[in-house]
């Protein structure tokens, strides 16, 4: 999961298009997945990681397999599909739970072969 976690961490940053959304976020989040507890602190526009003994307690909690947690983190599938399925347990209010899928989808890997508009 740590290499899922570091490639997100990567990506946001260079996703300005997610930042405005997290830009007064001042949310912590703890990711479970086997064992294994990581959590993710959004705070004006920044996000970090703290591993299992800096981990804080949290009333905010994503538990899941490692395919559905890399799913997530890559983007790849949505929140509350990966909920839905029951592949994932989210702890977390409505509101949350839309502002983290949301930050999580959007901060996906872009197609680097993008179409290029032409001016007409």
């Amino acid at each position: 999961m740590m290499e899922a976690v570091e490639a997100f961490l990567a990506k946001i940053k260079d996703q300005g298009h997610v930042l405005p959304l997290i830009h007064q976020a001042d949310l912590q989040i703890n990711l479970r997945c086997e064992g294994q507890t990581m959590q993710l602190m959004i705070k004006n526009g920044s996000t970090m990681i703290l591993q299992n003994s800096e981990a804080l307690q949290t009333k905010h909690e994503i538990n899941g397999s490692p395919n559905a947690m890399k799913q997530l983190l890559d983007g790849t599938q949505r929140l509350r599909v990966l909920e839905q399925q029951g592949q994932l347990k989210v702890s977390a209010p409505l509101r949350t739970t839309l502002l983290l899928e949301s930050v999580f989808f959007l901060t996906k890997a872009q197609n680097r072969e993008r179409t290029k508009i032409k001016a007409v």
